[in-house]
């Protein structure tokens, strides 16, 4: 599978830019604040429906333009698809080969792509909600009914929260808490399922990254069992916080509070983990994250990363570019410096230097 044309038009601040990339290596290059971590946004979109900057829809329009729009041709298995996203204040709309989508689950899958930025090296020591989304966002890659079933968790938290607020009797509770419990072990086990199978994988990467100096772990909080057995232990953790969720109005147990551990060494990466092992660990995540996509949807996603050379150090580039090398995917990398790409054995790429929302290849000599 393989991004065969992009067009982007009053996307952010690009007024209209068509690319035909390789199949193989992408370079984004050019200074700071021109435009190039905005074409990665786009192609995002293009696979996840969301940015992953958190911005609304309305931020994605060109200052003073009615209307943004994404298009992409996509290339899977010989087959040409056409996917398109239109943004229209806080409005978006999508169509699959000229055919407008009305599901988003028609939508997802398409384009399959895995970014690596900045601001995912900080989640080791961030919030739990960071690494609760991390891992959610590469469960439902592989298992695209995840999504919904996270879905209705989250919508019976928010009316079991609504009540709790109301102050309502335990009669009221009482089938919230019953479909709280059934969808949230569910959610529960998906997390688990799907990092008994990654974190094999990341622990022998995170090994190579280290040369063996080194082991990383990750550790879901609830331990593993059946999903009956996840749902009586959802229940006995709602019982031990009912009293204390009534005075606060809020549901205070569940998977939307869940915080995975991030290990180095046995010891907490948020706590203990220098800059580097944290980079090292979100390395063997993403890596062991691709690997373990390739398998399950038959094909290699689309490689996403913004500004590298930055966040990774020599030894840390030199096994990444290795393992980009070894595989057959598609790769778009943003960059200030293109000599920097190819000092690394990416000479055989196309460029495209990105300047004031535009691309120019002349104006960057």
């Amino acid at each position: 599978m393989y991004l065969r044309r992009l067009v982007l038009h009053n996307f952010r601040n690009l007024e209209h830019v068509e690319i035909l990339p390789d199949r193989r290596f992408n370079i984004l290059w050019g200074a700071n604040a021109q435009g190039k971590t905005n074409i990665l946004e786009g192609l995002y979109l293009l696979g996840h429906l969301k940015s992953f900057r958190g911005s609304p829809g309305s931020d994605m329009i060109r200052r003073k333009m009615p209307a943004g729009r994404l298009f992409a041709e996509v290339m899977r298995d010989s087959v040409l698809t056409t996917i398109e996203l239109t943004f229209r204040g806080q409005q978006k709309s999508a169509r699959i080969n000229g055919k407008p989508v009305s599901k988003s689950s028609e939508f997802l899958g398409l384009f399959p792509t895995i970014l690596f930025s900045p601001e995912e090296v900080g989640l080791a020591r961030g919030y739990p909600a960071g690494r609760r989304a991390l891992i959610d966002r590469a469960a439902f890659q592989a298992e695209p009914l995840f999504l919904e079933r996270a879905r209705a968790y989250q919508r019976c938290l928010q009316q079991r929260n609504q009540l709790l607020k109301e102050g309502c009797d335990a009669s009221q509770l009482s089938p919230w808490n019953e479909n709280l419990i059934l969808t949230g072990a569910r959610l529960r086990l998906d997390r688990i399922t799907y990092l008994q199978r990654l974190v094999p994988q990341l622990q022998e990467i995170y090994r190579q990254i280290t040369a063996g100096q080194e082991e990383a772990d990750l550790h879901y909080p609830t331990s593993a069992g059946t999903e009956k057995e996840l749902r009586e232990g959802f229940r006995k953790e709602l019982e031990q916080v009912a009293v204390q969720e009534r005075r606060l109005g809020r549901t205070l147990a569940g998977p939307h509070r869940d915080d995975p551990y991030f290990l180095v060494g046995g010891h907490s990466l948020r706590q203990y983990g220098s800059q580097g092992q944290q980079r090292s660990f979100m390395l063997a995540f993403k890596t062991a994250q691709i690997i373990d996509l390739e398998k399950i949807i038959g094909q290699q996603p689309v490689l996403l990363l913004d500004d590298m050379t930055g966040e990774l150090d020599r030894q840390r580039q030199d096994f990444f570019f290795q393992f980009l090398r070894s595989r057959q995917g598609q790769v778009f990398v943003t960059t200030t410096e293109l000599q920097a790409m190819c000092n690394k054995g990416f000479d055989d790429v196309r460029s495209f230097c990105v300047i004031k929302g535009s691309l120019n290849n002349d104006a960057c000599q």
